[in-house]
Formats: C-alpha cells, sequence, structure tokens
C-alpha cells in the first residue's frame, strides 16, 4: 500500500484492507507495506517486510515490486503470487484488476456533460460518484487451480447503444 496513494483515495486502499483482515485470525493477519517510495531508493525495505510478514500472495500497483522479490530469492508464482492493482496491458503476463480505466473515462465525460447541460459550476452541494467495477484478469504470476475459468469482458455499451 503505497501511502501517497492511499491518501490520495482517502484511505480507501488501507480501510478495504483492514476490514478484510477482520475476518481472519490475528496470528496470521500481515501488516500492509506503506513505505514504497523509499523502497524505491533501498529495496532492502521490502525485502526485510516480506521476510517478516512471509505473505502468498503480493497486492501491488508497480512493476518494480517483481524485481524486489526476485531479489529476494522467491520465484514468482512458484514461492509468492504477485497481482497487480491495476491491470495493464504492457504486463499482460500479470494476473490482476482490470480497472477499466477507458469507460471511467466515459462516465467523466457523461458526468460532466450532464453539469454543463443543467448549467451547474462550482462544488456541488451533493456530490456524486460513479463506481465501474473492476474484472479479474488471470496471469501468470499466480499459481494456477484447476477448474479455474477465464472470466469474460463485460459488455461495453457504446452511444450507439451497439457494441
Amino acid at each position: 500500500l503505497d501511502e501517497v496513494i492511499d491518501e490520495l483515495v482517502a484511505g480507501r486502499f488501507s480501510a478495504g484492507y483492514f476490514i478484510s483482515q477482520q475476518a481472519i485470525p490475528v496470528e496470521k493477519r500481515l501488516q500492509p507495506f506503506y513505505k514504497v517510495a523509499a523502497a524505491r531508493r533501498n529495496p532492502e525495505l521490502f525485502q526485510g517486510w516480506l521476510e517478516t510478514e512471509q505473505p502468498d500472495v503480493v497486492f501491488t500497483l508497480y512493476n518494480v515490486v517483481e524485481e524486489w522479490i526476485k531479489a529476494a530469492g522467491k520465484k514468482i508464482p512458484d514461492d509468492i503470487g504477485l497481482i497487480q492493482l491495476e491491470w495493464r496491458k504492457n504486463r499482460p503476463e500479470w494476473a490482476g484488476m482490470n480497472q477499466h480505466n477507458d469507460i471511467v473515462g466515459e462516465a467523466a465525460v457523461e458526468m460532466l456533460g450532464s453539469l454543463i447541460h443543467n448549467r451547474e459550476s462550482g462544488p456541488p452541494a451533493f456530490p456524486r460518484a460513479t463506481l465501474i467495477g473492476s474484472s479479474w484478469v488471470d496471469g501468470a504470476t499466480v499459481r494456477s487451480t484447476q477448474g479455474r475459468t477465464a472470466p469474460t469482458a463485460p459488455s461495453r455499451r457504446t452511444p450507439s447503444g451497439t457494441r
């Protein structure tokens, strides 16, 4: 959990993490790793956390974490899984969550058009939020399980209503 990104999203990453930890026995809970910026200068910080916490899987926003894991002598996915929280097409071998940023952009344009159409300006009295769901993308950075099927991409609505 990059502390800068977590602050940017008002603690939603850490909140979700800590809520999910409540379902796990205390002795099995892991402390998150927050010092991404410092680890970029000194990867041993991450490697120390990795050795102390011994996670089965690391969820990350950054590709550099793969290098840090390998430098710690771990094999992906045999020793540890690696999941990209914001899966990117330029790393198709990674497993992760496709955040559908193109659809998020479309939703933002629709919301902006609505504000202009309704002659609204300034901060809204009642802020609105739109959530675009993500989709799992299977990849070589996690161990395969028998019987797992690849998810299908969600249907995408276009302005004309056709796919």
